[in-house]
């Protein structure tokens, strides 16, 4: 399982209501808690490790935290260690899909129920939560201190970095990305090399032992996501004296069969090495080799994700959303409140045809006043909408002044034969299309209205998550 939490992957306190004696931000480092009994500061006993005031009134304290990588908790260790007379008597973990700026309005989901706490001890829970996570809210009841909170799991990234638009990193942790097997890992692990923030000093990336025989170290990683590899940067930021004089770049697709694109390329220390390679490869497996030994700060291999890998870890995204974040997953490709709510209780759906087919099976439960609220979702034609609208009316943006203002006609003409706005699928459509299909239409009953109307709302939805689901670019 990966670290989502401590400070090498980015994790930080957003908030807490309370850090008098320590500060939160302990709860992330990556040692172990230390213990000097002599040292003391101007508000009482250091400890390495987040630690309130005594309360005094009823309640408990908190801190809420953002995952350096979103995903999904599978297991949580509090440590304790060293706080002996000053522990919480409790604590208990949410967590929250949401983002810095909506924590007001977050909705929180149990992670660990409020359980007994030991001092100056290690627990740790295996959990069984099925929800994604960008924040935690660790509670103590009712103060204290706690050393370290780690927390592991299944990486789940947000939604721009999931579906394959341009060039990303197919090994970084946030994908999934995971050193396999490695040669040696003497001084540090070669995982370390794929954290998704910059390295912060020599122990943070991957370093071998002296070689003092023949050969040469290498490491294995299984991509986040396949795709087609065009660079590798090999980042030896921080190795001075130690970065290795040489680098060979291998591929594969089963992690069995190798090809060798890049043979014994001289990287510098303490520098950014782009390598580009002399033709894209196709690959789910990258093999660096250093030679003869050294440290590599970071690992970035930038290449296109294939569309259906992408659609799985989407596919995974969708299925873990907490519910009020699968609200508005689904919200953003049909705005009756029916159909969201089948779709958001139809879960997991696992493919992306178990989702098209559920989406499908939706419509067809919706009743005509369903169908009028998903049509008042949407702007009018010619009128500025979202940015997810305003891209599919792209010919209407490029309209000359005498079409938009005979659409802004039509539009009227119809709201007041239909009561309702004049929906069509407008990808892909000029303004002229556009306004010739509503002119036609304005001769259909209601009734033969309410039917078209639907059919191009179901349009609509189905290209939505087609593109929400990397099925299609854009």
């Amino acid at each position: 399982m990966m670290d989502l939490l401590s400070e090498g992957v980015g994790g930080r306190v957003v908030t807490c209501n309370d850090e008098f004696f320590a500060e939160a931000s302990n709860l992330m480092k990556e040692g172990p808690p230390l213990w000097d009994p002599d040292r003391y500061t101007d508000r009482g006993k250091w400890m390495d490790g987040w630690e309130t005031r005594r309360r005094r009134e009823p309640g408990h304290d908190w801190c809420i935290l953002a995952l350096g990588i979103p995903g999904v908790v599978r297991r949580v260790t509090i440590d304790t260690s060293h706080f002996t007379g000053n522990y919480p008597e409790s604590f208990s973990l949410e967590g929250s899909d949401t983002a810095d700026d909506h924590l007001d309005e977050a909705v929180w989901f149990e992670i660990v129920p409020q359980t007994p706490l030991q001092g100056d001890a290690v627990a740790t829970f295996e959990i069984s939560s099925t929800h994604r996570a960008t924040h935690l809210r660790l509670n103590i009841y009712p103060d204290g201190g706690v050393a370290r909170l780690r927390v592991e799991g299944d990486p789940l990234p947000p939604l721009p970095r999931v579906c394959p638009d341009g060039v990303v990193d197919l090994a970084s942790a946030i994908l999934g990305g995971e050193a396999v097997d490695a040669s040696n890992a003497h001084y540090s692990h070669p995982s370390n090399m794929l954290k998704p923030i910059d390295s912060r000093g020599m122990w943070d990336g991957w370093e071998t032992r002296r070689r003092r025989g023949p050969g040469n170290d290498w490491a294995v990683v299984r991509l986040g996501l396949s795709g087609v590899v065009e660079s590798v940067v090999v980042d030896t930021s921080h190795f001075k004296g130690n970065a290795p004089g040489w680098v060979s770049l291998s591929f594969s697709d089963d992690g069995e069969s190798w090809e060798t694109p890049v043979d014994r390329v001289p990287v510098a220390a303490h520098h950014r090495n782009e390598i580009i390679l002399p033709r894209p490869v196709h690959a789910s497996f990258v093999r660096l080799d250093i030679h003869p030994d050294g440290g590599v700060a970071r690992l970035r291999v930038m290449g296109r994700a294939d569309r259906e890998a992408a659609g799985r870890l989407r596919m995974a995204y969708v299925d873990s959303l907490p519910p009020d974040s699968a609200e508005r997953f689904f919200r953003t490709a049909c705005g009756s409140r029916r159909w969201v709510d089948a779709m958001v209780a139809g879960r997991p759906y696992r493919t992306v045809e178990g989702l098209f087919a559920a989406a499908d099976r939706a419509f067809e439960h919706l009743s005509e006043a369903d169908w009028l609220e998903a049509f008042a979702s949407h702007p009018r034609i010619g009128e500025r909408g979202d940015a997810v609208s305003q891209k599919e009316q792209a010919g209407a943006a490029s309209a000359s002044r005498e079409v938009i203002n005979r659409l802004a006609e039509v539009n009227r003409a119809y709201e007041e034969r239909f009561g309702f706005i004049y929906i069509v699928f407008a990808s892909g459509r000029s303004a002229e299309e556009m306004l010739e299909i509503a002119e036609r239409r304005l001769a259909n009953t209601r009734e033969e209205e309410i039917d078209e109307a639907a059919r191009e709302q179901r349009k609509i939805t189905m290209k939505r998550l087609r593109r929400m689901t990397c099925q299609e670019a854009g």
